[in-house]
Order: C-alpha cells, then sequence, then structure tokens
C-alpha cells in the first residue's frame, strides 16, 4: 500500500452520510501512512434516476472496484435494506467484509456479524490492521508497548 496504490474501501451506507459513516471516516483519517480510496459515494445520484434498480447498479458498480467492505452495525440497524444487500452482494464477490461494533454497549446483528470475515471494535488501529490484513493480507505485527517507571 503507497499513494500510488490505495486501498480500495467500500463503507456501507443509506444513501445518507449517517453518524456511524462520517465516524469511520475520521478514524480512517486518523492515522498515519495509511492510504485508501473511498469508492462509496452516499450522495451521489445516478444517471438513470434514483430507483432502486438504478441504486443497487451503482453499490454493484463500486464493490467490482473494492478490495475489502466495511459495515457499522449502527449503519447496519439504521439502514437494513441497503446494508443486507451491499453485504450479500460483497460476499457473492468474495470480497471481504469488516463489521464493526455498536459505538456503545449494545449486541452486533447476528446476521451481520455471521457474514462478516472480520469484527472490529471502534479503535482507529483496529479499523485500519483489519482493512490490511482483510483487504491485502497484510499482517502488521504491531505490538502495544507500556512504559512505566519505577
Amino acid at each position: 500500500m503507497s499513494e500510488s496504490n490505495p486501498i480500495r474501501v467500500y463503507a456501507v451506507h443509506g444513501w445518507q452520510k449517517d453518524e456511524d459513516y462520517v465516524r469511520l471516516f475520521e478514524y480512517i483519517e486518523s492515522a498515519d501512512n495509511f492510504y485508501y480510496r473511498a469508492l462509496s459515494d452516499p450522495d451521489a445520484t445516478s444517471p438513470q434516476g434514483d430507483g432502486v434498480a438504478a441504486r443497487r447498479t451503482m453499490i454493484s458498480q463500486g464493490l467490482k472496484e473494492a478490495e475489502c467492505v466495511i459495515c457499522p452495525a449502527g449503519t447496519w440497524e439504521r439502514f437494513n435494506d441497503w446494508a443486507r444487500f451491499t453485504v450479500e452482494t460483497a460476499a457473492a464477490m468474495n470480497l471481504p467484509v469488516i463489521a464493526v461494533e455498536h459505538f456503545g454497549p449494545k449486541n452486533m446483528n447476528m446476521r451481520l456479524k455471521g457474514r462478516a470475515t472480520a469484527t472490529v471494535g471502534w479503535d482507529s488501529r483496529s479499523i485500519i490492521d483489519a482493512i490490511r490484513r482483510e483487504a491485502r493480507h497484510e499482517d502488521t505485527n504491531r505490538f502495544d508497548t507500556i512504559e512505566f517507571d519505577m
């Protein structure tokens, strides 16, 4: 992964930027030396209009270029029809799906959890590591270092 070869990420959405969609990209942007290209655009409109078929085609086109799909659990619940379509289409294309748990104490939907190849919490490092691992099979081999005085 480099600036010239960013990881292509598709984030699940419901045709609007909900709080989890925005938060996801805030977490991704906060990572140093991580280059990605977002293939999802909740604000996009299709030349064929905003009908269900046109939107499904736009999702499918975005997924064809993607290396991994990220689905926050909150987005799954708020926009279940679109999220389910996106995740099931990604699974049919053999794309890895990263599920991000709820932001707060709530259990994730079992259907989403069953479709996910990786499940992470709301932690920038966990999200970035999962993207690298699932999209490019890169292992970060990072370790936590705790320094303390005696």
